[in-house]
């Protein structure tokens, strides 16, 4: 055997040797060192060893799968052995050969790496592939040339761009190269909004034709808009199935997807995937895409690891200087400035395609010169963009001239509409927010002409969304739409200094007014978390600006979603900014701020800083006494918070009797099946388990547990909490089988009010595990406790009683399991 070291082994069986011989002189042929050959080996010596001083040397390894298996691989010592190379950081390249059938059987240690497809032949493309993965040197890109060769079927929604795509020619390249480097791969063009995702794909679809007989375009938006284009697909002009006049779309989508299964050789682009939602629909659709190429374009950049990605960034000033005079060579106004005033242009757009694209629309419309595009860009940046800085913009300020030629030409409500977005957050934002806040929206439209001096018009809500969308300032998503955070920050530039502080309460009270009541209820969740990020956005803006009320109250409705959702670092910081405005604003001993240092102490004890929250709560309590007298509800608020608080630091002989005294409170101030009057009761009731009262306590519980359920019904979190508290009590009166149905439901109900991960699922898998250890199912409980613990650290930190409190049962438990492991002494 040669003593060189070898640039790659090449693993196979040796049925297969024919086709990785190809390989290996393909190899050859570009300078690379290849073992091959088992001959190669000593005679008399063990195989196994020799092979692995070889995979010791090599700089990578290649795992050849053909029709007749492994080879070596499927030896346990040559696993091993790749295991091995995998530490010492040798890439590990599986190989689809030729003859690969298409349900190839693969081991899971290699369907960790990503493969080289070469099932389709011996293709220049496949083998820079392999070199790159060997050498990890990249080939200098080959790109096709610009002519069109279209599928013989498809929509694709635009003609090609032929020379008009500059900058592209990498990026074409490694859309071509993912035709062959893995195994029904979906591919997501993934980047800034404008930056030419979509046209990228379909020009891919002209220039690569010749490797489908279809192309489909699916906008892809929403998971509505999925399927309905996919139920597009099988009209009569395209795939002409019979299912296309069915009246319910569930089977036409499924005729699509069956045909996508049974035929090979077609391209299915998914359009604008740029919503989790819509991402979680597109990845529900994949496995049934397995035999023809998927390109999804989408904003988004995580996905999973089927999914390959590409980024797409911003054009060179060559190649947009380039793009600019093509673009409008014969509508501008020539002069003979032209390469340096589009240089000039280049790097004020900033090389976006969009800003690109909507400058050279717009030269050509007006058939200017580029020298009077960029005079009115400067006199514009004058008035509008002189505050600009870009170490606090992060942005190139000419985007936002590009955007501001089309602010011009919006009608009042929809330039109201969109100058409102400026301080939202960059994320889907409720178009229903701004139908039912209309006397909000009215006023705004007021403010908009007294500014402007345009006259009011009755446009509606929706008829300004939808004028929005067309010049695409918005970009729509089902029942919200979404405002580019560049087009956010040019219109934060156009609002005079003066008028700054009016927008900013307008957005403030918009959000607010729309905001659900009820944080802590997991009913208002899908509301709140729509609105979440944009209530912390106009929240910053207006405590910025000195806007006290409902700046403070905003605050502390989205602390309090913060903190139910046990989301305690982003709370508390809302908590004291909320209680500090309420008393510079209302003084130390309002009843609003009363309501704030409850809050924040109630966090506080959540987070185990009892002693920091103790003397806020009895401030709050003797704030409420004196504001609203001994026998107010919220009073009675302050008292349970207060009793909770001692029942923790085990004074229950103090919290016994404020407890009684807010039960009381309560029943007088409702009607008896109030939910409130249900949370007296709980915990009452489990104050007295506490104090081994347990006849006492389980009347109370399952009063309140049938108030819950008759108000809130079944499902809701509050009744988990109710049927947890029950079941509890029910374990410590050894009635284990009553109790564990209950404990399972409650389960259930918090996993699909709260995800997965929220610590009242923990709180629910804790009580679970341990009843299933007293009925000793050990190996049963251990994974559920497992997850509890888990759950506690990831939400609450590992120094939190209640992470602590799981730990230790786990630790029990464990101990437990390995004791009944343990062999009988024998005599």
């Amino acid at each position: 055997m040669p003593d060189d070291t070898f640039d790659v082994f090449l693993s196979h069986n040796s049925k297969d040797k024919p086709a990785v011989r190809q390989i290996a002189e393909a190899l050859k042929a570009r300078g690379l060192q290849v073992w091959l050959d088992e001959w190669e080996l000593i005679p008399g010596r063990p195989w196994i060893p020799e092979l692995e001083k070889i995979i010791e040397t090599a700089r990578a390894v290649a795992v050849c799968v053909g029709e007749n298996g492994l080879g070596p691989w499927e030896q346990p010592e040559m696993e091993g052995a790749l295991i091995e190379a995998v530490r010492r950081k040798v890439p590990v390249i599986p190989v689809l050969l030729p003859e690969a059938p298409a349900d190839v059987k693969l081991p899971l240690f290699l369907k960790r790496f990503t493969w080289v497809n070469l099932r389709g032949g011996l293709t220049e493309a496949g083998l820079d592939l392999l070199g790159l993965g060997i050498t990890g040197i990249k080939p200098v890109p080959k790109a096709k040339a610009p002519g069109p060769t279209a599928p013989r079927l498809h929509n694709l929604p635009f003609s090609p761009l032929g020379n008009l795509l500059k900058g592209r020619d990498e990026e074409l390249q490694r859309l071509q190269e993912g035709q062959t480097t893995a195994i029904t791969q979906a591919q997501t063009i993934h980047g800034l909004g404008g930056i030419g995702k979509t046209r990228l794909a379909v020009e891919y679809a002209w220039r690569c034709g010749d490797q489908y007989d279809t192309a489909f375009f699916v906008v892809a938006e929403a998971p509505e808009a999925l399927h309905s284009n996919l139920a597009n697909l099988a009209r009569p002009e395209l795939l002409n199935l019979p299912e296309s006049k069915a009246s319910a779309q569930e089977e036409t989508v499924a005729a699509v997807l069956r045909w996508l299964r049974e035929h090979d050789r077609w391209l299915l682009i998914l359009d604008n995937v740029d919503t989790q939602e819509a991402k979680e629909a597109v990845l529900k659709v994949l496995p049934s895409l397995s035999k023809g190429r998927v390109l999804i374009t989408s904003r988004l950049r995580e996905w999973p690891p089927s999914v390959q990605r590409q980024t797409l960034e911003t054009l060179s000033l060559d190649v947009a200087q380039r793009f600019l005079l093509e673009r409008t060579a014969s509508d501008r106004t020539r002069s003979e400035d032209d390469l340096a005033q589009a240089r000039r242009l280049a790097e004020e757009l900033g090389g976006l395609p969009l800003a690109l694209e909507q400058a050279a629309a717009y030269i050509v419309h007006h058939q200017m010169s580029l020298s009077e595009y960029l005079n009115d860009w400067q006199r514009e940046r004058e008035q509008v963009l002189n505050w600009y800085d870009g170490s606090v913009m992060q942005y190139p300020a000419p985007v936002a001239v590009t955007w501001q030629k089309t602010f011009q030409q919006l009608s009042p409500a929809a330039a109201s509409i969109l100058r409102f977005t400026a301080y939202l957050a960059p994320d889907p934002i409720p178009s229903e927010m701004f139908e039912k806040e209309t006397p909000i929206i009215e006023e705004a439209i007021g403010l908009w002409c007294e500014e402007t001096g345009a006259q009011p018009d009755d446009q509606s809500v929706k008829a300004a969304i939808a004028e929005l969308s067309a010049y695409s300032m918005v970009t729509r998503e089902g029942p919200n739409f979404m405002v580019h955070r560049m087009v956010q920050d040019a219109l934060r530039s156009k609002i005079p200094e003066e008028r700054r502080r009016d927008w900013i309460e307008r957005s403030l009270k918009l959000v607010y007014h729309f905001s659900p009541a009820k944080p802590g209820d997991v009913r208002t969740w899908p509301t709140w978390d729509l609105l979440r990020p944009h209530a912390t956005r106009v929240a910053e803006y207006a405590d910025d600006a000195g806007i006290v009320d409902p700046t403070s109250r905003l605050m502390n409705q989205l602390a309090l979603l913060l903190f139910n959702k046990s989301l305690y670092r982003d709370a508390e910081p809302l908590m004291r900014r909320a209680l500090q405005i309420g008393e510079d604003s209302l003084g130390p001993n309002h009843p609003n701020v009363a309501i704030q240092l409850s809050n924040l102490a109630q966090l506080l004890q959540d987070t185990s800083r009892l002693a920091d929250a103790e003397p806020l709560m009895r401030r709050a309590l003797q704030i409420g006494e004196d504001s609203l007298g001994p026998n107010h509800p919220n009073v009675a608020i302050r008292l349970n918070n207060l009793a909770q608080l001692l029942k923790a630091t085990n004074r229950l002989v103090d919290a016994e009797p404020l407890m009684w005294r807010a039960l009381q409170i309560a029943e007088d101030s409702f009607e008896p099946n109030h939910p409130n009057v249900a949370i007296r009761l709980n915990n009452l009731a489990l104050l007295l388990q506490a104090t081994n009262r347990l006849a006492d306590a389980e009347p109370l519980m399952r009063r309140a547990l049938q108030i819950d359920e008759n108000y809130f019904g079944p499902n809701h979190p509050e009744v988990a909490t109710d049927l947890n508290n029950l079941a509890v009590l029910l374990q410590a009166t050894n009635r284990l089988t009553d109790a564990e149905p209950l404990m399972r439901r409650a389960l259930q109900i918090d996993e699909d009010s709260f995800g997965p991960n929220h610590p009242n699922v923990a709180r629910d898998l804790n009580n679970l595990a341990q009843l299933l250890q007293a009925t000793n199912r050990l190996a049963d409980a251990e994974p559920l406790m497992h997850r509890a613990v888990e759950i506690y650290k990831e939400s609450l930190g590992l120094d939190h009683p209640r992470t602590q409190n799981a730990r230790n049962n786990l630790a029990v438990l464990l101990h437990e399991i390995e004791s009944t492991s343990e062999p009988e002494p024998s005599e």
